[in-house]
């Protein structure tokens, strides 16, 4: 078994230059992030300023360059715009820095967004669960839904136009969650609000749960 070690604290400026100055020879820092870890060495802010000057003054701190490095990386793995925002906010650069650097960027989301599709889906995202779970996906790796909608017309033009059997695929997926007739409300309202969490319209979910019925009563007979 394991435990860390306990931060050992530093005795005077030097020390905590010399943990600055390992911290980003590990890698690029914000400001607030070297500060954040700075301040378990030491409670002294003098200490911590006086680091923190002669890190900008060695360039080895730059809020403007952190910020473009981070969205570039951000970018080669696929994140979206209010991803890289957000991460960018937990480490403590401003709205308006990280808004500068992605309005100079001339990166293409939608199809950086449309190449996650690819490598995740070989298949034409048309009904309405399969959309839900692309959305969800591209929602998590921080893309909008105008870059999401753009990527998933752009995805299916490398196959075929299928017709879509709407109510099939909602049949399918009541007979795999009800083993008994669909009938009362409090039952009805249940599987309605099953197909409507998995984006089926109204509609569909009302003549899914009534050929579902349909079915069970020909196979009764």
């Amino acid at each position: 078994m394991s435990f860390n070690k306990p931060i050992k604290l530093a005795t005077d400026s030097e020390g905590v230059k010399r943990s600055a100055f390992w911290h980003l020879g590990r890698r690029d820092h914000s400001e607030h992030e070297l500060r954040a870890k700075l301040s378990r060495k030491t409670d002294n802010q003098q200490w911590i300023d006086e680091v923190i000057d002669a890190c900008y003054e060695y360039r080895y701190l730059d809020d403007d360059r952190f910020t473009e490095t981070f969205i570039r990386s951000a970018q080669n793995k696929g994140h979206g715009i209010n991803r890289i925002q957000r991460d960018l906010q937990h480490k403590g650069i401003s709205h308006l820095l990280s808004a500068k650097f992605l309005q100079q960027s001339n990166f293409d989301y939608i199809n950086s967004a449309t190449q996650l599709l690819q490598k995740r889906y070989r298949e034409r995202i048309e009904n309405a669960h399969l959309k839900q779970k692309v959305m969800a996906f591209l929602q998590n790796k921080g893309h909008t839904f105008e870059h999401i909608f753009s990527a998933i017309e752009s995805h299916n033009e490398y196959f075929p136009i299928e017709e879509y059997d709407a109510l099939g695929d909602a049949l399918k997926l009541l007979t795999g969650k009800f083993r008994e007739p669909i009938e009362g409300k409090k039952l009805q309202d249940k599987a309605k609000r099953f197909l409507l969490s998995r984006g089926y319209s109204f509609n569909d979910s009302q003549n899914a749960i009534k050929q579902f019925n349909l079915q069970l009563s020909d196979q009764e007979e």
